[in-house]
């Protein structure tokens, strides 16, 4: 290789003579590629096919400096094995690449350091906006984006305890309590009095809500609450696993499980067919999130509308991006749960 095609190779090419290839202005060339201000569709094609043909290679950092903007927004979320936020991440995606922007996903594990890092990176300007799938109430989240003075989306997978704050940012919700409450309301329809409980992670907010709406709904129908039928875990598999090999081995065991989540109704299934028993002969069961294999499973389980999530929250982020010298209202997003009733749950007693 010469020593001319190997500089050839590795100069950079500019935009400028991206714009004389495509015949226009270096602004329109910024434009078309930056999705800023309006440009035909004809001359977006003409300018995108010189930047290809050229190996044009937009500078980010240049660009992030001149206009503080970066063309990323970030979603985090606490966990990578709960499909629940699979159908929400794919919401997300949709909508972002309708804005013509990037999407960074961040798994925090439901930590709040890690929530508080996405917050860090938020205030630095790495991304442009966050949607922050969270689990922490924590003071020190607040401070972090009253100090970011960029859009951040917040969901806490339960009623949100700072929706209607007055707080800088907005919020979507999913009424948890009322997706529970339905949960038993049904079980008790079924002829159920005895209804155990899979609690989930205890002094979590998301399973506090849920723990609340089955303690008021036994007390709305007047059964009786019972501790040894209420079993926390760690909302996993195993954890409703254990959970269900004890509730089943019960001398006078509950027969019916409302489970917190699906990954512990899935669990209890196992164990109780592990045992020789049968849903819903001898136990039946309702869970929360409506997981694919829970329609395998034929179990009762809450849609949680996580498609809905993802699109409203990418919705705010990007209202909120499109007006951000206006003093808007923050709004505040409410969801309802649907209970699909599968063979879990329609046995006789």
């Amino acid at each position: 290789m010469t020593e001319n095609s190997r500089e050839d190779r590795n100069k950079k090419i500019t935009i400028t003579e991206v714009a004389k290839r495509a015949g226009v202005s270096v602004g329109t060339v910024s434009h078309a590629l930056n999705n800023v201000g309006y440009v035909n569709a004809a001359t977006k094609e003409k300018v995108q096919k010189a930047a290809e043909e050229l190996g044009y290679v937009p500078n980010r950092a240049g660009r992030t400096l001149k206009t503080r903007k970066t063309g990323l927004i970030m979603m985090a979320i606490p966990d990578t094995s709960n499909e629940i936020y699979f159908g929400m991440i794919q919401a997300m995606l949709t909508v972002t690449k309708q804005n013509g922007y990037s999407m960074l996903l961040y798994y925090t594990n439901g930590d709040m350091q890690e929530e508080l890092k996405t917050l860090q990176l938020l205030k630095e300007h790495v991304v442009d906006g966050l949607f922050l799938v969270h689990f922490s109430y924590d003071h020190r989240i607040l401070d972090e984006i009253r100090q970011s003075n960029r859009p951040v989306v917040l969901c806490g997978m339960c009623n949100h305890l700072w929706a209607n704050s007055l707080e800088p940012f907005d919020t979507v919700s999913i009424d948890v309590y009322e997706g529970i409450y339905a949960a038993v309301r049904h079980l008790v329809q079924m002829g159920h009095q005895k209804i155990g409980y899979l609690a989930g992670k205890l002094g979590t907010e998301v399973y506090r809500q849920r723990y609340q709406a089955y303690r008021d709904a036994l007390k709305e129908f007047k059964l009786e609450f019972r501790e040894d039928y209420v079993l926390w875990n760690d909302y996993s598999e195993i954890g409703g696993y254990n959970s269900g090999r004890t509730l089943f081995q019960l001398s006078d065991r509950p027969t019916a499980i409302c489970a917190s989540n699906d990954q512990q109704a899935i669990g209890c299934w196992q164990a109780i067919r592990d045992l020789g028993g049968k849903v819903p002969a001898d136990m039946a069961l309702t869970g929360l999130d409506n997981l694919n294999i829970s329609n395998i499973l034929n179990i009762t389980s809450l849609n949680m509308k996580e498609t809905s999530v993802g699109e409203e929250a990418a919705r705010l982020l990007f209202w909120r991006l499109a007006h951000e010298d206006g003093e808007l209202e923050y709004q505040n997003i409410y969801l309802r749960p649907e209970l699909v009733v599968r063979e879990s749950t329609l046995g006789s007693l």
